[in-house]
């Protein structure tokens, strides 16, 4: 469709050129003739040179586009993997909160873990971290 376009603006552009004024006037003129001619191929070859300037920018870019799109695609990834993980973590969150709601004495040691330096690691067992039978940790 766009070469329709283009051979019709060429030939539209010829039609109302001068030398076609002249030639109209003198048909049997060969210099006239011939410097149409030339004056076509040199339209033909500039629309040709532009289609192929505008199919390699074309090409670009495509290849741009689809860069992009694979960025897009993996941020996407990481997105539900964020998603994931923030559920994962609100969820034991969650039953963390439940499950020392049923403990109150080990409610009140996290507690007191929580006001110390939770990050430090101690050389020896804090004094209030009691060791009790009733209270197990599995793994």
């Amino acid at each position: 469709m766009r070469r329709l376009w283009i051979v019709c603006a060429l030939l539209l552009s010829i039609c109302a050129s001068p030398a076609n004024r002249a030639m109209a006037q003198d048909p049997n003129n060969p210099e006239e003739l011939k410097k149409s001619l030339a004056d076509a191929l040199n339209q033909l070859k500039a629309a040709q040179d532009r289609k192929n300037e505008l199919a390699t920018e074309n090409e670009k870019l495509k290849a741009k586009i689809a860069e992009q799109q694979k960025e897009i695609d993996e941020s996407r990834r990481v997105a539900a993997d964020c998603a994931q993980n923030t559920w994962f973590l609100r969820s034991h969150y969650s039953a963390w909160g439940s499950f020392l709601q049923r403990y109150p004495k080990l409610k009140a040691q996290w507690d007191l873990f929580l006001e110390g330096d939770p990050l430090s690691q101690p050389s020896t067992m804090p004094s209030y971290v009691e060791t009790s039978p009733d209270v197990s940790v599995a793994k």
